[in-house]
Parts: structure tokens; sequence; C-alpha cells
């Protein structure tokens, strides 16, 4: 019997075993204070309050949290634009960062939560807009008083507010060619005039230019941010009375007004005007149908959630599905199904699937298939044991929410509190308590063909019309007759199926009894537990989340995978092909709460699972299975390649500062291939040539496990067995490292040309080495630098939208990068100004006092050493030390030890020595946007220094290959 058969037996009996009981034996309530509804496991103290104002607050008290965060969420967005002004609330979002009353300086608050260690940011969504940050937790007390000015007394000073027109239209042009806005713009023409969607929601230059602008946003400003619109949540160490005091004395003072969110609740189309066909041509070669349904608000079904549950049914990948029956007749390669958000205002269901050419030809077909299982839904799906199952998934994943970093954390919960009850902010999304057939019936009468909206996305689209904002080609074609008829009346193909129970459900939820001693004063670290010529286990039974979960990273290290252009190619490919096989299952196990992922690294291939300690065995045998056995079927090989193909040349369609790291890669990186390498590589690739390479890394290998979590040794050892059973490792088999290309002290510029109409400056600086020493120094100077970099030149010079100063570590070699894009200036002139600035800033180092710089220091100290939020970021921590060769697990406690060290000298030094000095070792690369050209060569004789890198080869000839290692220490 085959090795891959006998684990397959093994497979099918575990999934037989489990089923869907939901018996807690491990759980005791525990005594939580909150005054929210909770998980039995919640440690976190919740409290609720409303202020006298109006204003709805969650404090977040999470003893063991050296971060703390807050986020505000205004129940006003895009939507709510004056239709004379698109762009608006956009706008207004900007603006609140320059300044307020109190704190009158431009970048007071970025430079002041950067010097904490933390990040801020904020987003304006239809009906919505939220601000967060988050910083070192000692720091929360000022950083929220900061933060409260915004919605207190912003200045809303008239220079800046004419400058930031500028930052709103770099983000406007960057985003010209992203293909989904380019969708939305050419839908928004097809909305009733009346209804806010129809208008351009992020605004531009002609949009804003506008003469009572600063009296149209204080206007809006006073209308909309009003005390009753907000939510807060604010997250830290610190007891709910300290929080409380915190909160009450800093945002009493928010404008109280007797004031609603509005709710658009007027339709996007007259009655008679769906169903109809829109085709729109994307810049990236996709094929994409999408069946867009309008549904009205949700607020008044949260406990039955009918969109979210015809959603579960429409998008499973089950045998017999609707995406498995596509991927049969090879007209789909995707699809996923979304309810829309939750909402008092009209909104969309939308099905969105990824066509194959062969689907694009049937598209009518596919959209057939698609209502054949809807009314298949609506005859058999509405069983209650679907939506207990629903029920249940949900109900264990409350039970075991991962806790994320604080700033996700209040973001989420802001955004809750605006629709769901106080009480129920954590709960309420995982709640599904209402069964009601009839609601759910309703529903599915939305989802119609005479209610749908047929889009069809492909590089053949017709171009009779281009729409205003993002000249999007596009057309529009009456639907047929006969094929509405069709799509009313599908009839049964028989092909179609729901999906069984599944059997990922967890029945098993101890946590185990710990079989090593645990102490307050330290913490358990993997140790190594099992080892072989070519094979090495690592295990550490979890002592620190106490929670019913797994997380396993096997490496497959062999140099067969990356020897080549077309080794790498393959690889990529025979994954993609296991992956495609394990589909049905891997989504019945993610539906559940296990997943994995299955990669290609720079050291092989990587297979990393996470989810309950129950099932996650079976889901690896399955897997090992498949990759060591996978047989490929001719059918989905050709498709595959093709996805690949066409993965491949989209990379030109990459966002310009992807476009521009994967160069800088291909500077640094030994044996780094482009896409078109890559393309070209894989054109006469055959399923024979796979097995080959398979055979090969097969026979030439090494396996490197960490099992961390609820799980006991014996048990990994026996889990890890099953892998050196199915894959073999070699004694022999050498290990992989990478190596990199360490800069001669001059200055390269490389210069690109991206089909984009904006121009952008990469600039790297490299460090020496890598210790431990050089990444703290690097890291810092990203700490230090990144604030005065982007208020000088973005905020003052308002050069673009996307401007940052952050390290950049290649392979553990630290550097820096700086970057900015630009839709008005060319990449020489972007050079000069950034040159000047770097100089004028090494003489503000040396007036920066010690507190400063201390701030700074303490800030990078404090991110550096927070702990694991979650069992998933731990075992990532881990990983990360065992690949690194950091057995001791401490890499983050070092580098902060090293910046500790750091003086305020040394560091001036430093920087002039690395970023100022002519023998800095330096790479720029200069993206030179459509029609900029002669003002790039003027600009260009000013920079000088500077030796022509028109190829990889002339900076890699004068450079030697390096081998980075843990702490610059010789390798192992």
């Amino acid at each position: 019997m085959k090795r891959g058969v006998r684990l397959a037996i093994a497979v099918v009996l575990v999934a037989v075993v489990a089923g869907v009981g939901l018996w807690y034996s491990q759980v005791i309530a525990q005594q939580n204070p909150s005054n929210i509804a909770v998980s039995d496991f919640e440690t976190r103290h919740f409290q609720s309050y409303e202020l006298s104002n109006g204003l709805k607050v969650l404090l977040v008290s999470d003893t063991d949290s050296e971060q703390a965060a807050a986020a505000l969420n205004v129940s006003v967005g895009s939507w709510s634009n004056p239709p004379e002004v698109p762009g608006l609330a956009h706008l207004l979002e900007h603006v609140l960062f320059l300044g307020t009353e109190k704190y009158p300086e431009v970048d007071s608050y970025h430079r002041f939560i950067e010097q904490g260690g933390g990040r801020n940011n904020a987003y304006t969504a239809s009906e919505n807009t939220l601000y967060y940050f988050d910083i070192d937790a000692e720091q929360l007390q000022p950083a929220l008083d900061r933060f409260a000015q915004f919605f207190i007394a912003p200045l809303f000073d008239a220079d800046y507010v004419e400058r930031e027109i500028q930052a709103v239209n770099s983000e406007f042009t960057a985003s010209l060619q992203n293909d989904s806005r380019r969708l939305q713009d050419a839908l928004s023409e097809l909305y009733l005039r009346d209804h806010p969607a129809s208008r351009l929601a992020i605004g531009n230059e002609d949009t804003l230019d506008i003469a009572d602008l600063r009296d149209q946003l204080m206007r809006f400003y006073r209308q909309h941010y009003v005390a009753e619109r907000m939510t807060l949540t604010v997250y830290g160490p610190q007891d709910v009375t300290t929080l409380k005091a915190w909160v009450d004395e800093r945002f009493a003072g928010v404008r109280s007004v007797d004031s609603e969110a509005p709710v658009f609740d007027q339709p996007f189309f007259e009655d008679a005007d769906l169903p109809f066909l829109v085709e729109v041509q994307p810049r990236r070669e996709s094929r994409l149908l999408q069946l867009r349904f309008p549904v009205p608000g949700n607020l008044d079904e949260l406990d039955t959630k009918p969109g979210e549950f015809i959603a579960y049914l429409l998008g499973q990948e089950t045998s017999g599905s609707l995406l498995s029956q596509l991927k049969s007749r090879g007209w789909a390669e995707a699809l996923s199904a979304h309810s829309g958000d939750t909402t008092a205002s009209t909104h969309q269901f939308s099905l969105s699937i990824q066509l194959t050419q062969s689907g694009l030809e049937n598209w009518q077909d596919v959209a057939g298939l698609a209502f054949e299982y809807l009314q298949l839904i609506a005859d058999q799906g509405l069983e209650e044991w679907r939506y207990d199952e629903l029920a249940d998934i949900n109900e264990v994943n409350f039970e075991f929410a991962e806790k994320v970093n604080p700033a996700a954390t209040v973001q989420r919960l802001a955004e809750r509190l605006s629709v769901y009850p106080p009480d129920e902010v954590l709960r309420g999304p995982y709640r599904f308590t209402d069964f009601d057939d009839d609601t759910i019936h309703n529903w599915l009468d939305y989802l119609s063909p005479d209610n749908a909206l047929v889009v069809l996305m492909h590089p053949e689209a017709g171009d009779n019309v281009r729409s205003r904002w993002y000249d999007t080609p596009y057309s529009l074609t009456p639907l047929s007759g006969n094929t509405l008829a069709q799509w009313r009346n599908p009839g049964t193909s028989g092909a179609l199926s729901l999906p069984d129970a599944n059997p990922f459900i967890p029945d098993d939820l101890d946590v185990l009894p710990l079989a090593a001693p645990s102490s307050t004063l330290y913490s358990n670290q993997p140790q190594i537990v099992s080892t072989a010529p070519g094979y090495e286990l690592w295990f550490e039974q979890d002592d620190q989340f106490r929670t019913p979960k797994l997380d396993m990273s096997m490496l497959i290290e062999t140099p067969e995978t990356r020897a080549s252009a077309r080794d790498r190619v393959m690889t990529r490919l025979y994954l993609d092909l296991v992956d495609d096989a394990l589909s049905e299952f891997r989504y019945a196990a993610g539906l559940a709460g296990s997943g994995y992922g299955l990669s290609t690294n720079s050291r092989g291939m990587h297979l990393r699972l996470y989810g309950y300690s129950e099932p996650l065995p079976t889901l690896f045998d399955t897997i090992l299975v498949e990759l060591a056995e996978h047989s490929i079927d001719p059918d989905r090989f050709a498709r595959l390649k093709e996805d690949l193909a066409r993965r491949l040349r989209n990379a030109d369609e990459d966002p310009v500062v992807n476009q521009m790291y994967r160069r800088l890669s291909q500077f640094l990186i030994q044996d780094s291939q482009t896409p078109d390498e890559l393309l070209a590589a894989l054109e006469e690739v055959t399923p024979a040539d796979l097995n080959e390479l398979r055979d090969r890394w097969l026979s030439n290998h090494r396996l490197t496990l960490l099992i961390h979590g609820n799980l006991t040794q014996d048990a990994a050892i026996n889990l890890a067995d099953r892998a050196r059973l199915m894959l073999p490792p070699t004694a022999e088999a050498p290990e992989v490292r990478s190596q990199i290309a360490a800069l001669a002290s001059r200055r390269y510029r490389h210069e690109m040309s991206i089909d984009h109409n904006d121009s952008a400056l990469l600039g790297y600086y490299q460090g020496n080495n890598s210790s431990l020493r050089e990444r703290a120094l690097y890291a810092l100077t990203g700490q230090v630098l990144n604030t005065p970099y982007f208020t000088e030149l973005r905020t003052q010079e308002q050069l673009g939208y996307v401007v940052f100063a952050r390290a950049h570590s290649v392979h553990d070699w630290p550097g820096l990068v700086v970057y900015i894009q630009s839709p008005t200036t060319d990449p020489a002139l972007l050079q000069l100004y950034s040159d000047r600035f770097m100089t004028r800033f090494s003489q503000r180092l040396r007036s920066m006092s010690e507190a400063e710089f201390r701030s700074f220091k303490q800030g990078l100290e404090t991110s550096l050493t927070a702990p694991a939020d979650n069992l998933y970021d731990l075992s990532q921590r881990y990983w990360n030390a065992i690949i690194d060769g950091n057995p001791n697990f401490n890499t983050g406690q070092r580098l902060a030890g090293e910046v500790d060290t750091i003086s305020l000298d040394g560091f001036v030094r430093f920087f002039e020595s690395q970023f100022i000095a002519e023998g800095s070792r330096r790479l720029v690369l200069h993206q030179v946007g459509d029609g900029m050209a002669r003002d790039y060569n003027e600009h260009g004789q000013g920079l000088v220094g500077f030796y022509p890198a028109d190829e990889p080869a002339d900076v890699q000839d004068d450079a030697n290959w390096v081998t980075p290692t843990f702490n610059n220490l010789p390798p192992r």
C-alpha cells in the first residue's frame, strides 16, 4: 500500500469522527467585570458608557499590554458630500491632522505619536470616517489630549487647506490605474443622479477648486462632527477608572447637537432600469463576472443576518457547490459572495466570479448556474440545521477569538459601536440566533435576475463610453429576452448540490494540562525534541494563551526550487496545482477556523497551518499526501498555467511603489528574476517537467518543523514523523542561504519607465553589516526620520501623497528607504528635494535635545519588546528566530538593548556618515512619469556624483556577495 493511501484512509477516519457538538468541558466561566457580552475566556475588562454630550465610549483595560490605542468613528462619510463639492469629507479628514488651537504646529501630532513608537492614520468610507492611533502605553494620556482636539478645535489654516488639496489630488492620481476604482467610477455613472454613490468620493483638484472651500469645510464639520454621531474606543493597560477619567476630561468638550446619522434609502436605479449589462475594460488582464443586487438596510436584522447566511451558502467551495461546478467545466477560478455593509442604508449584495477565457465565452451560462444555485438554496437550503451550523461555527470563533493588536481592536470596535448595541459590540457580529425562514426568503427575492446589475469586466469590453474621472472604457448592452427567460426559470441540471455537514467543526475544545511547569516569571520556549540528518523538530506546548489551537510551520529547504527562473516558476505552478486540488477541503476547514498557507520562499517551500488542535492533523496529513503525490490533471494544468502567466503579465499593473520595491530586490538579491523572465521560462513547461522537479526536491531537501500550541510532545513528534514518512529528508541536502549585494561605497542611479502618470523616487541606503547594532541604528533612523520627512516633503512642499522614510531590511541586512510619488514633479527634482532634506536634517539632529532623542528610543524599544497578541503572532516570532538562527528567541529584546545604548552624539555621527557623506552606499530608483521626460533631463543635470546603473549588473559587478547571518555571526 502506498504511503499516500495509508494516510488518506487515516484522514477519512478522523474526518468521520469529528462532530459538531459544542461541549466546553474545559470552560469555567470567569468573573469578568465587563458590562458587555464577552467570551468565557476573555481576560480584558470592557466598559461601555455614554458621555453627557452623547458621545458613546468603549474602554478596554488590558493589563498585559505595553501598547495603547484609540479610535474615533464619525457617522458621516463621502455619501454626505455636498453634490457640488465631491471629496469634501475626504479633504476634511486630511485637514484635521494639520494643527489645532491647543497644538497648532502642523506636525506636532504625527511627531508625538511616532516619538512614542506609534502610528496614526484615518480613512473616509461611504457612511463613516474613522481616525486612530497607537502608542507606547505610558504616552496614552497626552496622546488622547492631542487626539481629542481634532474634534473640538481644529485650526482649518487656510494655507494648509489649499496645500492639502494637492495631497488629495495626488491620492486621486495615484489611484487612476486601480481597476476597482475604475470599475466603481464606471458604475457611478449608471446610478441615479440623486444617489450619492453617483459622485466622486475621493475628490481631486477640480472638484475641490471652489472659492469658499474653507467655509464649506467648516460648515460640514459643524454639521456632522458632533458628539451624537461619534463613537470612541480607548485601549490601554490602565484600569477603566483611569481611562474613563482621561476620556471624560478630554472629550466632554466635543460639541453636542441633536443629530442622527443620515440614512440613504433612495434607490440606486429606477425600477424599470434593471436588469442590464455593463461591460468594463480593465487595465489588468482579468475576467470578472459580478452580479450586483440592490438590497435594503439590514440594521433591523442583526440577529438573523439573512444576507450573511445566503452568502455563506452561495460561497461554498465543496463538492456540488457553484464554484465546484464552474471549475469542473473550466469556466471559473474563484468565487466570492458579499452581503454588503451593516447599515440602515440601501446597499448591494454582490456575487463575484473570476472567469477563465472559456468562462467569459459562456458567461450567460455561468450566470445561469448562479441563479440555479440561488433557486436551490431557496428550495432546499433554508433548513434550520444549516443555520445552526453557521451559528455553531461563529459561537466557537467568538469564544476563542484571537486577541489582535490594540490598533486593530479599537478600529473594529469603534465602527461596531456605531451600529451594534453597546453590550453586543464584541459578540454581535458572531450572533446567529434567530433563524427566520420568511426573512431569508425575502432576501432571496432581491437576488433575482430582474433586480440584477450584471457587470462583465474583461480586456475585450467595448469602449464606446468612457467614465468622467478615471477614463474607464465601458459599454451598456440590453440583456436579451431569451437570456433573462433562462435565468428566471433556471431549471435543475442535477449537477449542483448543497454542502453536507462540515466535518472540521471541532468537537474537542479542551485545553490540555501543561506537561512542563509554568511560572509567572518566565515563559517556556521551543526546544528541539527530535532530530536526524536533514531533519529538525522544534516544539513548545503553549503556556501563555491556553487556547485549544495549534500552529505548525514546516520548511522544505531545497536548492532545487530556486536554481533557475524555470525552477522557480515551476515550483509556483506546482504549489498552485496542489492548492487547487485541496480547495474543497481547504474551504471547509477554513469555515471552521482552521487553515493553511503554502508558498515559496528564498530557501525552498514553506507550509504553515493554524487552527483548532483537534482537526488540524487531518488537514496536515491531507496536504502532505498532495505535496508528495499530486497527480496532475492536464486540463487543470493548462488553466492554472495560464492563470500564473496572466498574473505575471499583470505585474506591470502593480502599484508604482510595489514595482519599484521589486526592482530594488532585483539589484540586491542574487539570482532574482523579473516577471518577464519568469513568464518566458513558464512558456514551455509541461506536466512531465513538474513531476521531474518534484522528484528532484523530494530527493534533495531538509525538513525543519515548529509545532506550537495545544499538543503534547509525544503527539507533536508523531505528527512530525508523518511528514518524515511522506517527505523523507535527505541527510546530504545543503542549507540554502540567500546572498545579497553589499554595495560599493558610491551612489548609483537607475531610471525606470513604468506606465503611470506619476513620477517617483525610491532611495535606498544600505547598512554595513547584519549585526544587531546596525539593525538598531537603522530602525532608530526610520523612527526619527519619517514624520519630518513626511511633513516637509508632503505637507509643506506638497510633492505627492505617498511620502515616507522607513527602515528596510533585505534578508536581515539593514537599510533605509525614502519614497516620494508625485503627479507633478519629475524624479530628478524629487531627488534634489530629498537630498536637501537629509542635509538639513543632520543639522536638526545636532540641535535635538537629549529628552526628545530619548523619547524616540523609548518608543522604538516599546514596539520591539511588545508581547505577542496571540498564539499566531507568538508562533511567527518563534519561527522567524528559528529561521534566522537565534535559538534564544530574544531578537526584539536584544535589538531594544542595542537601541538603549545609542547616544545622541553617536547617532549624529552615524547619520552623517551613512546618509550624507560621499562614501555612503546608495541606490536610487527614478520612475519618470508620463510627460515628465523633458523636466527630468533638465533637472537631472543638477544631480552630480551618481553612477549610472542601467541594469543590476552595473551595481553587482562592483559589489561583494554576502550571506547575512544573525548578528553578523559566521555561518554555522
